[in-house]
């Protein structure tokens, strides 16, 4: 019974938490011209070429889980279940197994892939003056990935060693996989450039650095593992070749939380960078502003940005376990009866078992896990009024073998917006094979959107959600009166040519 109800959990994890993407990009509200310092997200230019001069984020929300692996059918499926610690999940058995389960999977020889992230939007400011924009931001993230993971090592994680139609079959897989994950505080400063304009061209380019604070982190990464699992307590490895590590706030002996003294355990830089052409409706004017408030925003044809976002790591050196099979074996007597109460109790029977030294294997060196670096390219058309229509794509680049992956995305988003009003509706290809619709709006100052609607009505199968918010103050360019109005300033003197 506590087997059937771990498995339960896990696969729920699986699903809502271990599953923040879409990295989904908030496709409703960033490819927008009111997105502000939310906009250097998937392109650090973008603040340059805002209709604000100034955008004041005060607190932001972004939660988001995907994968493609476990779901809950749409017809089971209930959202407000999630709130209910006590709610009881419709129960089916398994055509293969035999077994009662509260999900269904894919079950194929699909590379399983799953992202998740949560992320805390902190007070951040955007500041554009004429030829140039400037941008702080703060966050804290929590995010996890696990990458072409094999069918068959994603069932038995799920199901348990018990899952007797893969018992007793030799699995040989030489193909990369693994999994990251990473907590962090960041701090990032955004400085944007007009490159060129002439007439109607205008290019732009931006670039963000930012400081990294890891509070935690970890990753397994794997090339091949050779195996196979005769009954519910033996594991077999013939051959392997893995390496892993892990840190975090805790004394890992008895898992007491270190907090606050020891928060930080690893630190490093991480950079975005981006460019943007446009085609303008009007020529620049070489016209002098007393303000920078005063200067109008120019609207614009058509407009297309290439960039690379979430370049670099953290690097970790505190409170940490590591470890490196390489063509190692192993008979795991058993495996199914252990109980592991700590990571060092953990660590040290894989040693033993691999080596026959609990402690041969264990190492403390420094790792680093990656940020899920990306390449992307966005394309927006004004199409009449206040109608535009974006085409975004986000495409993952491995840089470490321990690194967080964010899927690969095609979105397509048509929008209505006006200062004080903005919709649209996101229809985005996730890892180029499961369509998504979603819906965002924006109140004034208030930016509510999912790029996943289906997660929240049973539209369709439950394989994840995305929800986002935010709470802003903005500042439209040509419109000093508000600014006046809000902080009480009767003399701007400052004078700029634009």
């Amino acid at each position: 019974m506590l087997r059937k109800r771990l498995n339960q959990i896990i696969a729920i994890i699986f699903i809502a938490i271990s599953g923040v993407s879409v990295a989904q990009e908030m496709n409703g509200f960033i490819p927008g011209n009111y997105s502000g310092i939310t906009g250097s997200l998937i392109n650090p230019s973008s603040i340059l070429n805002s209709k604000l001069y100034l955008d004041i984020n005060l607190a932001g929300l972004h939660v988001n889980a995907d994968n493609n692996y476990i779901y809950l059918a749409a017809d089971e499926y209930k959202f407000m279940r999630f709130f209910d610690f006590d709610a009881d999940y419709p129960e089916h058995i398994d055509e293969v197994s035999g077994d009662t389960r509260n999900f269904y999977d894919w079950y194929n020889t699909d590379m399983k892939n799953v992202f998740s992230q949560v992320r805390v939007m902190g007070p951040s400011v955007m500041f554009a003056l004429g030829h140039h924009a400037f941008g702080l931001s703060t966050a804290y993230r929590v995010m996890a990935s696990g990458s072409n993971v094999p069918y068959d090592i994603a069932k038995f994680a799920v199901e348990g060693l018990d899952y007797r139609p893969q018992q007793r079959i030799n699995f040989i897989n030489n193909n990369d996989f693994g999994v990251g994950a990473l907590a962090l505080a960041e701090v990032a400063a955004t400085y944007s450039h007009i490159l060129y304009r002439r007439n109607q061209e205008h290019w732009s380019g931006g670039i963000t650095v930012k400081g990294l604070f890891g509070t935690g982190g970890g990753f397994l990464y794997s090339n091949n593992v050779d195996y196979l699992v005769p009954n519910n307590d033996t594991l077999i490895v013939y051959n392997a070749n893995a390496s892993m590590g892990i840190s975090a706030p805790l004394d890992f002996s008895d898992n007491d939380v270190l907090l606050p003294g020891n928060m930080f355990q690893g630190s490093g830089l991480g950079f975005d960078i981006g460019i943007t052409y446009q085609k303008k409706m009007r020529g620049h004017s070489p016209k002098v502003y007393s303000a920078p408030c005063e200067i109008p925003y120019q609207p614009y044809y058509f407009r297309i940005g290439a960039s690379l976002i979430d370049l670099g790591k953290v690097n970790f050196k505190r409170n940490l376990r590591t470890m490196r099979l390489e063509d190692a074996s192993a008979r795991w007597y058993d495996i199914g009866g252990s109980d592991y109460a700590t990571a060092d109790e953990l660590f040290r029977t894989i040693s033993f078992e691999f080596s026959g030294d609990s402690s041969q294997l264990l190492e403390q060196d420094a790792f680093s896990v990656g940020l899920p670096a990306a390449i992307s390219l966005q394309g927006d058309i004004h199409l009449r009024n206040e109608f535009y229509v974006n085409a975004t794509w986000v495409h993952p680049v491995r840089l470490y073998e321990a690194q967080v992956m964010r899927p690969a995305q095609l979105a397509l988003t048509p929008r209505f917006e006006s200062h004080y009003f903005e919709v649209s509706l996101p229809l985005t290809l996730y890892n180029y094979s499961h369509p998504r619709v979603g819906l965002a709006a924006r109140f004034h100052n208030i930016i509510v959107g999912t790029d996943k609607l289906g997660g929240f009505f049973g539209l369709s199968d439950f394989e994840g959600l995305d929800l986002y918010i935010m709470v802003k103050l903005q500042f439209e360019r040509g419109n000093c009166l508000r600014f006046k109005k809000k902080f009480g300033c009767g003399n701007l003197e400052y004078l700029q040519k634009y």
